[in-house]
């Protein structure tokens, strides 16, 4: 059995209906009305075309990461920490940092101190 072959459209126009530039209308193409978003880019390229898009810096948020270990790892890092006055965050972070990894300030700061007995 064979295909037979298809008339496909402009790749153009199907460009054009996904990126929401024209909606397709009993197979005419009707233009869209512009969003306030596009509105708003047309007037900031209006005032100065050549100034660069504005750049937007994420939020560094605190995230959690879980590690497993043994038991008897936990302890021995919470007594080094004791013993230098900080927390095991803290400890970890500055292990980390201390080899040349790029630590958030907020990461090295040293929290509320939990005596291991009060785990």
């Amino acid at each position: 059995m064979a295909l037979k072959p298809r008339k496909r459209s402009d790749a153009s126009e199907i460009t054009a209906a996904a990126l929401g530039r024209v909606s397709t209308d009993g197979g005419k193409s009707v233009p869209v009305p512009k969003t306030r978003a596009d509105q708003a880019l047309e007037t900031a390229r209006s005032v100065n075309p050549r100034l660069p898009p504005a750049e937007v810096v994420p939020e560094d948020k605190a995230v959690n990461h879980n590690m497993r270990v043994r038991t008897s790892t936990l302890r021995a890092l919470g007594k080094a920490a004791e013993e230098h006055g900080m927390t095991v965050k803290q400890f970890i972070m500055r292990a980390v940092a201390d080899k040349g990894v790029a630590v958030a300030p907020t990461d090295l700061e040293n929290g509320k101190i939990t005596p291991w007995r009060d785990r």
